[in-house]
């Protein structure tokens, strides 16, 4: 996942960055593989956001965050990512008519879904195609039960 990925507010793991003069650069301001980072906040179109690593607010443009690989913590991804299995709503990023058309589904926090194939998910309320730019709006976790 790129950090242009990660919702506000929440952490992830550095994996790694680009390996060219703009990759230099973010290692030299603190964008190291290893390092946790929060999404601090985000401008109101999205762009630029703001994230806190290594103890200092950094801004950057989607642009470059896009070319930083970065994990969640506690074994959160984006539904959008994820493979076939059964998998828990963690949380849901979007606004009331987002929530209400997914809750419709079977799709809430705290929900278990079966990811059929990219992009196809099963619920107790049925089989249901979720495009691309919905997915990347829902977190969700591995089922272990």
């Amino acid at each position: 996942m790129s950090l242009s990925d990660v919702p506000v507010g929440f952490e992830a793991t550095i994996i790694s960055v680009p390996n060219d003069s703009v990759g230099n650069r973010l290692l030299s301001i603190g964008f190291v593989p290893g390092s946790k980072i929060k999404v601090i906040m985000s401008a109101p179109l999205g762009d630029p956001r703001t994230y806190l690593v290594m103890g200092k607010m950094i801004t950057l443009r989607n642009d470059e965050a896009k070319r930083i690989t970065v994990t969640l913590e506690n074994g959160i991804e984006l539904l959008s990512d994820v493979t076939e299995g059964t998998w828990k709503i963690i949380h849901l990023f979007g606004g009331l008519h987002f929530q209400t058309k997914l809750r419709m589904m079977g799709i809430e926090p705290g929900k278990i879904v079966s990811v059929l194939s990219k992009g196809l998910v099963k619920t107790e309320k049925g089989v249901f195609k979720i495009g691309s730019g919905m997915a990347r709006r829902i977190l969700v976790r591995r089922d272990e039960a």
